[in-house]
């Protein structure tokens, strides 16, 4: 698999001389030297670089037992912001263990999204699983992040991808037509189609899931409506559809949660809001707090098939059915958004952070934060245009 090198500031108390002769060492290709350098310190230091240091050493040396243990070791001092998730992927998938290798690698990923390396690699094992939403997902991380535009291996990935949105696209707006005729058989054909090119195409997912419903085949539809709520969470038409999809199927703790994520986006329609809080409470008196543990069984097997998206909205559905949950699957939530949506929280902190560098007219510094913005944001958000328009010339 690829690897890559997270390259860290080191501003512990160990020896700065004996820090910076063992890296320059491992960067010559000295990782013996590298490695007695480093170990000479344990017993002085205590640090998580220094075990991820250690921990590299020996992955390099191929003593993958050894190197597992300093990266655990590493991980248990620090587990936000540890490069050693990387190399515990790469160890896991040498073991042919695929399902614990994106575990700790969507770990990483939450950490640095434009690594490439990580993307490609959680690319390639969820296309191993069969699991063609995630894989495109972060295929396109990939062909986002790469630093590299012009080498025969992105452009083979890229022509590739571009094949598949491209037959996507073609299968929709045949799709738009059948249903312009009235002929949903044909539309979802051509929408079942174009789902297995472009998975994670919301208005494929979204079309695909209302003619389904259209048709009373409930449970598809039921699936693509959730992967259409996973690509945008506050689509309207996706939770004022999914609660109907749920009652067709009896599921009425489900029908209740979508609900709930329904009010915020009407409160400013009076209507539909008295229209909302009415079905919420109507259902709300045909469960009790216990009813949550048909969705925490199915969140369980989402996590364990590595569905982090599936899985984060269950885990989320038994917090709203009993809130007296959140301290219990409040930390595991919280991880799963950084699994799925890590930019968010990177681009807050560094508008931030920029801003304040900006204020105090340290521009260089202040750019810095801001080209992060702009590698991480879309083009067409607010947030790039921000950044953009906050790049001083120093």
């Amino acid at each position: 698999m690829a690897g890559s090198d997270y390259y860290i500031e080191d501003n512990s108390d160990i020896e700065d001389k004996k820090i910076e002769a063992a890296k320059n060492l491992y960067r010559d290709g000295k990782y013996s030297n590298a490695l007695n350098l480093y170990l000479d310190m344990v017993n002085t230091s205590y640090s998580y670089k220094l075990y991820y240091e250690i921990g590299r050493c020996y992955y390099k040396l191929n003593d993958t037992q050894k190197a597992e243990s300093f990266f655990q070791r590493s991980i248990e001092l620090d587990r936000t912001k540890n490069p050693s998730y990387l190399y515990m992927g790469n160890i896991a998938y040498k073991r042919q263990d695929v399902s614990k290798a994106i575990e700790y690698w969507v770990r990483a990923y939450s950490i640095k999204p434009d690594d490439e390396s990580v993307c490609l690699n959680l690319a390639t094992s969820y296309f191993s699983k069969n699991m063609r939403f995630q894989s495109v997902f972060y295929y396109q991380k990939y062909l986002k992040y790469a630093k590299n535009k012009t080498s025969a291996y992105y452009n083979e990935i890229k022509k590739s991808i571009d094949e598949f949105i491209g037959m996507g696209d073609e299968f929709y707006q045949k799709a738009l037509r059948a249903v312009a005729m009235k002929d949903n058989d044909t539309a979802i054909q051509g929408l079942a189609q174009a789902a297995k090119s472009y998975p994670t195409s919301f208005d494929i997912n979204y079309l695909l899931g209302k003619l389904y419903f259209e048709e009373k085949d409930y449970m598809h539809s039921l699936v693509y409506l959730k992967q259409a709520y996973c690509l945008d969470p506050k689509s309207f038409d996706v939770l004022e559809k999914l609660p109907l999809v749920m009652l067709e199927l009896g599921d009425y703790t489900g029908a209740y949660c979508c609900m709930k994520r329904l009010m915020p986006l009407v409160l400013n329609n009076q209507n539909e809001y008295l229209r909302v809080i009415k079905a919420v409470n109507e259902l709300s008196h045909g469960f009790n707090q216990a009813s949550y543990a048909g969705h925490k069984e199915w969140a369980d097997n989402y996590y364990k098939e590595n569905n982090y998206h599936f899985a984060l909205y269950e885990y989320e559905n038994c917090v709203i059915i009993n809130p007296a949950l959140t301290d219990e699957l409040g930390d595991l939530i919280h991880d799963l958004k950084l699994f799925i949506n890590p930019e968010e929280r990177i681009i807050k902190a560094c508008l931030d952070k920029g801003g304040i560098y900006y204020s105090n007219r340290e521009f260089r510094q202040a750019n810095k934060y801001f080209s992060k913005v702009m590698t991480l944001a879309k083009e067409d958000s607010s947030e790039y245009k921000f950044a953009r328009s906050r790049l001083t010339n120093v």
